[in-house]
């Protein structure tokens, strides 16, 4: 216990050494250092960041199709997932084969992948 209260007091005498004057904790910036408000966004800059901004394709396209050189699109045919004995081996090898992406929605697929094709 009496120990206990020896390094109390002598705790208490070094705090009271460490004490810095309240004059010197006062700091005062200069008027131009101080900062300026914040610039709000207006339609036209976010209309312009949005055009600058990455476009992105649609991940479920791109998990779909297969692009080739000319911009085409390759795709898989349905009905390979289950119910293979029923079918007959001339449709299963039809259903094997990688097909073309129907013209009527090429430009669709093609916006969603975002693939320029080739002018032939």
């Amino acid at each position: 216990m009496a120990r206990l209260l020896v390094l109390l007091c002598a705790l208490l005498s070094c705090a009271s050494a460490l004490v810095v004057p309240a004059a010197a904790q006062v700091v005062v910036l200069p008027a131009h250092t101080a900062r300026a408000p914040m610039p709000t966004m207006t339609s036209a800059d976010k209309k312009a960041k949005a055009a600058v901004r990455k476009q992105k394709s649609a991940r479920s396209a791109a998990k779909r199709f297969k692009v080739t050189a000319t911009g085409k699109l390759l795709r898989h045919r349905a009905g390979q997932a289950h119910l293979k004995r029923k079918k007959r081996p001339q449709q299963l090898q039809k259903i094997r084969r990688i097909g073309q992406c129907d013209q009527a929605e090429l430009k669709t697929y093609q916006k969603m992948l975002l693939v320029v094709p080739k002018r032939g």
